[in-house]
């Protein structure tokens, strides 16, 4: 019973199996039909030239079988003809014809088979050998990869034609034994070596998918890794970059702030109004500047970690810049600098309002660090195309070729100190790089050292 099972399964074609068979086995079995086709030809044709130029050494049994012989190979040059090019156009061509595809393949399996068996009958004219049958019934099992029911069948009609042909062509009932007893040894061994082959090829095409599957996801798992170590390692980075900015940048202002509200709570019954006044302005500075810091640092680590999505809606562009400057407008009059709205009143852009707002009074803030007392910060607009640029311009102390080259590239920050010494973490240039390419943006910059810096960003204009 057993073994029963195991017969029932190894005839059983599974979805697998199907898929195999439609794709990897068809294109195993055209390939190699192609080589035989092509080795085919050659002989099949040199076969008939040889038995044309003896055709007239030749008489009676012999003339026979030359012509039999000629007919034969002559079949098979039209049926390689024939089978040759309607694969070609059929299925490596253009793919689109896959039936036509499997039936030349059985036609070249038959033909084979049945050639095998015509050439081995019509020996018996002459021979007593069947080497045809047995050479074709060998490498066809061989070279086609054929499903096991339809190996058996062809075996089986070959076989037939054998014993068929030969009882027509062979009178010596001795040899007509010995013949048929042989061919059928010989379909069996082919039949066997067929079966044999059909399951080690299935077997090696499941094994080589596999592999291909494992090697496939090992190197989706591999990118994965890659992927969350250069995340780990952006983490470390990240997280590097709050300690620095925590323990250093952070840490000098409120150091100056407690500083000074000690020095004002111990001495303010010997102070004069003026001098109170004064402290608290430089108070009132030195806050609003950690206070942008600790802004920037959050919506610095919000980016780090992916967590920022714009929400874009239509802005108008004079009244966000109005907004954006209100809360700065004090350390402009701290420093004497003058502020200039050029934008018209009819300029609308696409974009999320509060990242746009971080973006201008950033960009402001850069300009009034490094703009001497008395200068002048201007934001314009022009419009191009689809896209509005705006333009926060300046006559500070501008930068250097090599430092506005460093302005905006990733994980280059650095920071250097105001016209009155104002310290920064160089976190605000890249947050305003990552929220106007978060709204389909670009941010750029021009400058020349002594005269003045202007940084221009690009924002999609409403539709």
């Amino acid at each position: 019973m057993a073994m029963l099972n195991r017969l029932i399964d190894f005839f059983k074609i599974s979805e697998e199996d199907r898929e195999i068979i439609r794709n990897n086995i068809l294109n195993e079995n055209i390939r190699r039909v192609l080589y035989l086709l092509v080795i085919g030809m050659p002989i099949s044709l040199l076969h008939v030239i040889f038995f044309i130029f003896h055709l007239e050494s030749s008489f009676g049994i012999e003339y026979e079988w030359r012509v039999s012989i000629i007919a034969i190979h002559a079949s098979i040059i039209i049926i390689i003809s024939i089978v040759s090019p309607s694969i070609y156009f059929a299925y490596i061509k253009k793919r689109s014809n896959i039936r036509l595809a499997k039936i030349c393949i059985v036609a070249v399996a038959l033909s084979l088979l049945f050639g095998g068996a015509a050439i081995s009958a019509v020996d018996q004219k002459v021979t007593t050998a069947i080497n045809p049958f047995i050479a074709t019934s060998i490498i066809s099992s061989i070279i086609l990869l054929i499903r096991p029911v339809y190996s058996i069948v062809y075996y089986a009609l070959s076989f037939i034609i054998f014993y068929l042909s030969m009882n027509y062509t062979q009178t010596n009932p001795d040899v007509l034994i010995s013949n048929n007893v042989n061919a059928l040894t010989f379909s069996g061994l082919g039949l066997c070596l067929s079966l044999i082959f059909w399951k080690m090829n299935l077997t090696r095409i499941k094994q080589h998918k596999l592999i291909e599957k494992q090697k496939n996801e090992l190197i989706e798992n591999l990118n994965k890794l890659k992927f969350y170590s250069e995340e780990l390692k952006e983490s470390d980075t990240t997280k590097d970059k709050l300690i620095s900015i925590i323990a250093h940048d952070l840490r000098s202002p409120l150091s100056s702030l407690i500083n000074v509200t000690k020095f004002v709570s111990e001495d303010f019954d010997f102070m004069s109004p003026d001098e109170i006044k004064k402290i608290m302005i430089s108070l009132n500075k030195e806050t609003e500047l950690t206070f942008e810091t600790l802004n920037n640092l959050l919506l610095w680590s919000n980016t780090q970690r992916k967590k920022l999505v714009p929400v874009l809606k239509t802005i108008n562009l004079y009244q966000l810049v109005e907004n954006s400057i209100l809360p700065i407008r004090t350390l402009c009059k701290q420093k004497g600098i003058g502020f200039i709205n050029n934008i018209a009143d009819n300029i609308d852009i696409c974009a999320d309002s509060s990242m746009m707002e971080s973006v201008i009074k950033n960009l402001v803030i850069n300009s009034i660090k490094f703009t001497k007392e008395e200068g002048n910060i201007s934001a314009s607009a022009t419009v191009s195309g689809n896209k509005i640029i705006i333009a926060i311009q300046d006559n500070g102390i501008g930068m250097k070729p090599e430092v506005l080259e460093r302005l905006f590239i990733s994980g280059s920050e650095f920071t250097t100190s105001g016209t009155q010494n104002e310290k920064g973490t160089g976190l605000g240039l890249q947050i305003c790089k990552e929220f106007v390419e978060l709204n389909g943006g670009q941010i750029w910059a021009e400058s020349k050292f002594g005269i003045g810096s202007t940084f221009y960003f690009s924002l999609p204009a409403n539709k």
